[in-house]
């Protein structure tokens, strides 16, 4: 019955969450309806069968609207560098990749984004591709002036940059760094093995797709194994 009841709760959640993440213009009228829905609840059924999972659900959605309406102002403040020409200081939060572009690609968090010398501290999340430099490993702070494009409904990222200028302003610290060393340690060494072992290899341990071939990444696609080199969600970019 517990269980039964973590699953039932689950849904509820998932199902709020994921209708205010594409609408999140009603996330604080929800918040409200939903902590005032389970105060009343918590009146009315306080001695029936199942009203503790009730007011709990609604006390949880009210929660989750409340998280993405608060996070909704800095995502609307991104949204509106669409199209222009951004400076950003960010710091690297996922594995890197090589795009079909030929750019790196990582997902960060903001510390500093704005028109070019103007950019103001806030913390949001964004996708950045820049082209390939050293150094832009998990935890480390990067420098970035591009172009900026406004994402849809739903994405994680609120912003992605197209960078046309990077720099590394902060190395990795830390286990970061110890975890850098050892991947590029380990892509170092995997790329001494014999093809298509060598490209291959890097690719489906740390997801660095840089050594894998032309020829190798198109036939991947072509029978849908490409998802083999993701790591942490992060695939080949178009």
């Amino acid at each position: 019955m517990n269980d039964l009841r973590s699953s039932v709760l689950a849904l509820v959640l998932w199902g709020v969450a994921l209708a205010l993440v594409y609408m999140p213009g009603s996330a604080w009228a929800t918040a409200g309806a939903a902590a005032g829905l389970a105060a009343l609840a918590a009146m009315a059924l306080r001695r029936r069968s199942g009203a503790g999972l009730i007011v709990l659900a609604l006390l949880c959605g009210a929660a989750v609207a409340t998280t993405v309406a608060g996070a909704q102002p800095k995502r609307e403040m991104l949204a509106e560098n669409d199209g222009h020409v951004v400076e950003a200081l960010v710091e690297v939060t996922s594995s890197t990749t090589i795009g079909r572009d030929g750019r790196l690609w990582f997902d960060a968090q903001t510390v500093e984004i704005g028109p070019p010398l103007q950019a103001e501290r806030t913390s949001a999340p964004v996708r950045v591709g820049i082209e390939p430099i050293d150094g832009a490993d998990l935890g480390a702070q990067v420098r970035v002036t591009g172009q900026a494009k406004a994402t849809d409904a739903g994405e994680r990222a609120a912003l992605v940059i197209f960078g046309t200028r990077a720099e590394i302003a902060r190395p990795a610290t830390g286990i970061f760094a110890i975890a850098a060393t050892t991947r590029a340690d380990f892509i170092v060494r995997a790329t001494r093995l014999p093809e298509p072992g060598a490209g291959l290899l890097p690719g489906l341990a740390v997801g660095d797709t840089r050594a894998v071939s032309n020829e190798l990444n198109a036939a991947m696609l072509a029978s849908g194994l490409s998802h083999l080199t993701a790591v942490s969600g992060v695939t080949v970019e178009s």
